[in-house]
């Protein structure tokens, strides 16, 4: 019997110029559907997003433009997904982290890709246009650290828990400086994150109709994979309008999730996101004596066609050894 297995899908913050141009040149597969998005996604906007992945930019300029980065982002893990689902390896499950639950929604086939795409570039559009500007901040360490700090619960809100020593903090733009001054002083390692928005928090709360809008008027089907949100921390039974905006504005409940998860499985978690971020955390969140497995696909670092790869073969003999036993 074949092991069960998980497409999970990161949100924005996960992208980088360059990102799947491995696979771009070396996949037929993942080339032939990142062609056909882009199409899409320029019909639209007017701008091509493959020709701007992979043009003269470097891995670690800003890429920040959310016009952009929005289908960019979406474009590359439902074309990764594609690619390994032809290669054979079909999820049980698929899990979608704030934007990546559009790609968990398409992949698993509960709306169509098409639709996925006019959703995520007429989203990207409004926040564009209308979001109030600021920022997110990884942190490493422990969220008592906000809890006991009046100055950054005064400033930021967490807009997610990743595991017991990593979260998010979410930020007007204005609040952002004093927020890394602080932590530096403080001597805690942070990252800002390549987004413009503070999302998960109550800064977007005045474009809650504008988006609500701009989801409206989908076609959601019934499928047989169920799709798992870190919004809800569980599976999804109603998609709707509504349910989109909740994605974008409520926390981004990883460690929950994967506790939640962890209780259907094992798995083999496949992390579809461009920097392999999740795949990361579930290094850290599953429990010693878990038979489950985390791999990530694409990195920043690595061949992105020697590494699916080397993921391909590792499901492989996952699946060798729940079947045999060894």
């Amino acid at each position: 019997m074949r092991r069960k297995t998980v497409f999970i899908f990161s949100g924005q913050g996960s992208q980088y110029f360059q990102m799947g141009r491995g696979l771009y040149e070396q996949n037929r597969t993942f080339k032939l559907w990142m062609d056909r998005m882009d199409v899409q996604v320029r019909d639209t906007l007017g701008t091509s997003v493959v020709q701007t992945l992979y043009g003269e930019r470097s891995k670690g300029d800003p890429f920040d433009d959310i016009r952009l980065t929005h289908p960019a982002i979406f474009m590359v893990e439902y074309a990764l997904a594609q690619t390994v689902i032809e290669r054979g390896a079909e999820p049980s499950f698929t899990l979608g982290a704030s934007l990546g639950t559009l790609a968990a929604l398409a992949v698993s086939g509960h709306i169509y890709f098409e639709d996925a795409v006019d959703l995520v570039v007429r989203q990207a559009l409004v926040i564009h246009e209308h979001c109030p500007h600021g920022g997110m901040i990884a942190v490493l360490a422990g969220p008592e650290i906000y809890e006991d700090t009046p100055f950054l619960q005064a400033r930021s809100v967490i807009a997610g828990q990743n595991f017991a020593s990593h979260f998010i903090l979410s930020a007007p733009g204005a609040n952002l400086l004093s927020i890394e001054a602080f932590l530096t002083r403080a001597g805690i390692t942070h990252q800002r994150l390549p987004v413009l928005y503070p999302f998960h928090a109550p800064w977007i709360d005045p474009v809650r109709e504008k988006l609500i809008g701009a989801m409206d008027g989908f076609c959601v089907r019934n499928s047989s994979v169920p799709v798992v949100c870190c919004a809800l921390g569980k599976t999804v039974h109603e998609v709707s309008a509504e349910y989109f905006w909740m994605v974008a504005r409520e926390e981004i409940a990883f460690m929950r999730t994967v506790a939640w998860m962890e209780e259907q499985g094992p798995f083999d978690y496949v992390d579809l996101g461009p920097s392999g971020t999740l795949a990361t955390f579930l290094r850290y969140l599953l429990a010693e004596k878990s038979r489950s497995s985390s791999h990530s696909v694409m990195t920043p670092y690595t061949r992105d066609a020697e590494q699916l790869e080397r993921v391909m073969e590792q499901i492989e003999v996952n699946d060798y050894q729940a079947e045999f036993g060894t």
